[in-house]
């Protein structure tokens, strides 16, 4: 049996805008040893190598982190804590350096939060997270691009994606990915076109990677629902799409293979 560990509704005093302090309580502290007792050397090892080395794992599989979170939650209760306290929990696992830690904060935001606090809220403790350094992979930054930045897309509340949108021009390079990654969740919906474009159009002469994959992940997912509109993206904003991007992200459009040759020749001149 678990040691019993005082309530976190203890852990503060007053209800103060982001107050609590998880590690006072402990709950934090008990996640991670309750990853580390399942924690797997060989899943460590995969992950690190898959990411080369830019993130630390414990190495537990994302199942396994979901079930501990839920057990976690229950166990001590957080449900009963205002969402601002929750909240302010899922954002301390965030900027722990650990990727299982991140993943549990994440987890929380998207089954727990992202329906219950206003969107304004969970974009400024976004905003926050990118300033701080919080994220600093492709993997976890994603990962919070499409457990939580895409659900609040997806409740289409008035604001969330200009919002979001407007980050494409931060200063943080992952805050800039996660201007446009997001937008792979509604681009059946032809009212965020506009945001895609201009996000597309803001991005695209950007030549890290990272950025020019983030453009090809719309770029590919809205071309299976809009053809024609993903094409003429990919027309518009050719000379600035990287190799990468049309080799693979181009794959369902119709004119891929010559999209591919045209590639090459600008490649050869």
């Amino acid at each position: 049996m678990r040691p019993s560990l005082p309530a976190p509704w203890t852990a503060w005093s007053g209800h103060d805008e982001m107050s609590f302090d998880p590690g006072a309580a402990g709950v934090i502290a008990d996640l991670q040893g309750r990853l580390n007792a399942v924690a797997d050397p060989a899943t460590k090892a995969w992950f690190e190598n898959y990411l080369k080395h830019v993130i630390g794992y414990r190495g537990v599989k994302t199942p396994v982190v979901t079930r501990i979170v839920a057990e976690w939650r229950r166990e001590h209760g957080l449900e009963r804590l205002p969402d601002d306290d929750q909240l302010a929990l899922a954002r301390s696992l965030i900027e722990e350096r650990l990727a299982e830690d991140k993943f549990a904060g994440i987890l929380y935001m998207q089954k727990y939060l992202v329906r219950r606090v206003q969107p304004d809220r969970l974009l400024a403790v976004a905003e926050e997270l990118f300033a701080k350094g919080a994220f600093f992979d492709w993997s976890t930054s994603d990962w919070f691009s499409v457990r939580v930045l895409a659900p609040l897309l997806r409740l289409g509340r008035t604001g969330t994606a200009e919002r979001i949108a407007g980050w494409r021009t931060a200063e943080n390079l992952w805050q800039r990915r996660a201007a446009i990654v997001p937008f792979r969740a509604v681009v059946r919906d032809q009212s965020y076109h506009p945001f895609i474009d201009t996000t597309v159009a803001a991005l695209v002469g950007e030549r890290e990677r990272f950025i020019q994959t983030g453009i090809g992940w719309v770029l590919s997912d809205m071309s299976k629902v809009h053809p024609h509109v993903a094409a003429g993206l990919v027309e518009r904003h050719f000379d600035d799409l990287s190799a990468e991007v049309i080799r693979r992200h181009t794959r369902y459009l119709p004119d891929h293979e010559r999209y591919k040759a045209r590639k090459r020749r600008g490649a050869i001149r």
